[in-house]
């Protein structure tokens, strides 16, 4: 081979090198428990896994190189960051590739650093933490209440203009970048529209493609924090009348940009087109998973690209004055324009009130059941069963039935029967899990006995349960609603009163109205 022929093989190799993908690593964490005396959050450990995905999705982020943890202890997350630190150690060893951690916390946090429960980790301990990785490029991010101080113990500014970062070159940088939720003494809000933190919820939203100022498709570190920065203060400004300002700290060296998402790597898209109108809300609602909900307002100039996963959602469309809302799919490989979404009206008072609670909403049900009988000797018996579900507030649902059962059975070669007609009232709470619902439940029914066709007369039962429900969208306003029941009942047998258990599964249609 010629001189001028190795050269090119060299300049190719060592050009190929320079452009080698960074191997990506990811610690994230969500807690929805502090220490006693701070209320529970509602969405810390779904924000940490919906952003876990979205790494995954669109931000090259290996399956294996990202651990999702949810209320470690203390010790269960210095052992998985040792683990990482190990990796990240072995991936130097075996390739040139530089390597990014990205560690990501959502949870309670005081001016000392942040709650795992009744444990703390400190500020300092996760600056030395990050100070400490043998990662090229080491970002965090910490959506908790007075995380600014992470950024200065003394105080920190917020800079609406975003990141004294420059980008004119293509050198990637190193160095350690921390953006925090909220300043130095600021609590940071949840929201129940948005199902999330409003941080993390305007950070996903950037990184799917809200946060592309310049429409290359690429999601820079300086666009996704203007982005989310800008959101998070106008939205917690509009909604509790103070506004919450995301921080930052930078010891970056070189002027290459840190590329956080690359939307061509989505399974698909959702086009908005630009609008005039300023008060013009756009919500997407997943169906499946986690039911992330994704926010954007109508660009007057250019058109905004949402990355999404493919399968179903809803679309909703707010102003001051009117609430449309319409189910749609995606495939694989779609891209689609929010116009083509079929749109129906929904009356305006069933909008959340100001502050993100949720709309308070009713849903009626006919359902078939089947239960373990009162008596011994019977099969299972079926029951009927029509009721309605009153959303009460963000996160719990009131559910009221009727009911009616039949059981037939053979005792000493005598057929005998209990009729029951009855109601019970069930307190249920959301889970994490889209659609999943756990809580109690109190019934009572007449129930009515007879033998060989003779009668013999009617006793009250009471009944008391731990229910799991899940709701299954089927579109529009139709869902499929199965509940698991274990009970205890309890009635007069042979004039004396007995507790027996008892297990009920039932399966039906619900509307929501």
């Amino acid at each position: 081979m010629s001189r001028l022929a190795w050269l090119v093989v060299l300049l190719f190799a060592a050009s190929a090198r320079a452009q080698l993908p960074e191997r990506r690593f990811a610690l994230v964490v969500g807690g929805n428990v502090g220490a006693a005396g701070h209320a529970r959050l509602r969405f810390a450990e779904a924000d940490a896994s919906r952003f876990a995905d979205t790494l995954k999705e669109l931000g090259g982020f290996q399956s294996e190189d990202v651990r999702v943890l949810h209320q470690p202890t203390r010790a269960r997350l210095l052992a998985e960051v040792r683990a990482l630190e190990q990796r990240i150690a072995e991936a130097a060893r075996r390739s040139p590739r530089r390597s990014l951690l990205l560690l990501y916390w959502s949870g309670h946090a005081t001016e000392k650093g942040l709650e795992l429960g009744s444990e703390t980790f400190t500020f300092a301990e996760l600056k030395k933490l990050l100070g400490a990785s043998r990662a090229h490029v080491r970002l965090a991010f910490v959506d908790a209440c007075k995380s600014g101080g992470l950024v200065s113990p003394k105080g920190a500014k917020a800079v609406p203009g975003g990141f004294a970062l420059d980008v004119t070159s293509d050198e990637s940088p190193d160095g350690t970048a921390i953006l925090a939720s909220s300043g130095p003494g600021e609590n940071a809000l949840e929201s129940a529209e948005l199902r999330g933190s409003f941080f993390t919820h305007h950070l996903t939203a950037g990184l799917r493609g809200a946060a592309d100022a310049d429409s290359d498709s690429r999601i820079t570190l300086q666009e996704a924090y203007r982005y989310a920065y800008a959101k998070t203060v106008s939205h917690t400004a509009e909604v509790s009348g103070v506004a919450q300002r995301p921080t930052y700290a930078l010891d970056l060296k070189g002027k290459g940009e840190i590329v956080l998402a690359e939307l061509r790597h989505s399974d698909a898209r959702l086009v908005f087109a630009p609008g005039t109108r300023p008060d013009r809300r756009w919500l997407v609602v997943r169906d499946e998973g986690l039911g992330e909900v994704l926010e954007l307002r109508e660009d007057p100039v250019k058109p905004q690209r949402l990355a999404l996963r493919a399968g179903s959602y809803r679309l909703i469309r707010t102003t001051a004055d009117d609430v449309w809302t319409g189910a749609f799919a995606l495939t694989r490989g779609e891209e689609r324009t929010a116009t083509t979404v079929t749109l129906t009206p929904r009356p305006f008072a069933e909008r959340g009130a100001k502050g993100g609670e949720a709309p308070r909403e009713l849903e009626l049900f006919a359902s078939i059941g089947l239960n373990t009988p009162m008596l011994r000797g019977m099969g299972l018996t079926p029951a009927l069963l029509l009721g309605g579900d009153v959303t009460m507030g963000a996160s719990q649902t009131l559910r009221i039935r009727a009911r009616y059962q039949d059981g037939r059975g053979q005792d000493a070669g005598l057929p005998y029967a209990l009729r029951s007609m009855g109601g019970d009232v069930a307190w249920l709470w959301r889970l994490p899990v889209r659609g999943l619902e756990a809580g109690g439940r109190l019934g009572a029914d007449a129930v009515r006995q007879s033998v060989a066709s003779t009668s013999e007369g009617t006793t009250l039962r009471g009944r008391a349960g731990v229910v799991l429900s899940h709701s299954l969208s089927l579109g529009g306003r139709f869902s499929w609603v199965s509940e698991a029941e274990a009970q205890l009942a309890s009635f007069r047998l042979n004039g004396r009163g007995v507790l027996r258990p008892a297990v009920e599964a039932v399966t039906g249609l619900g509307f929501r109205l």
